[in-house]
């Protein structure tokens, strides 16, 4: 038998490994739906998906709350505004569900890592080469 046909099987606990990652790194998803929650309950999923993203060095993260009575809405918006993750946050465009989603722009220390355009648009910064 050839080497290449000749494989060891993984571990167990490498298999476990590769199923709930993606080469190393968690998989987070970057809207959260915050719908059906209680207040309580969506203040502490709205601080672990924030400081899940963050650590994910992701741009921006959406909280789907509705429209609703308000209160989920009211809630989200104060705790992005009293984070020190948050850059800026707004509701989202017309398209995307309007005032019903709260879309945050995470702050990684002063320094960003994109570009905004005059339309308000976000562009990558490019990868600098050494």
């Amino acid at each position: 038998m050839s080497p290449r046909r000749r494989r060891r099987p993984r571990p167990e606990s490498e298999k476990a490994w590769a199923v709930n990652s993606a080469h190393g790194f968690d998989l987070v998803d970057i809207e959260i739906d915050l719908h059906g929650m209680r207040a309580h309950e969506a203040d502490t999923q709205i601080k672990i998906h924030l400081q899940r993203c963050h650590n994910a060095r992701l741009h921006v993260a959406k909280f789907i709350h509705g429209h609703g009575n308000g209160t989920l809405k009211q809630l989200t918006r104060d705790l992005l505004s009293a984070s020190n993750l948050v850059a800026r946050h707004y509701p989202g465009p017309y398209g995307d569900g309007g005032d019903a989603v709260t879309i945050a722009e995470l702050d990684y220390g002063g320094h960003r890592p994109y570009n905004r355009r005059a339309n308000n648009s976000i562009v990558p910064k490019a990868i600098r080469r050494n």
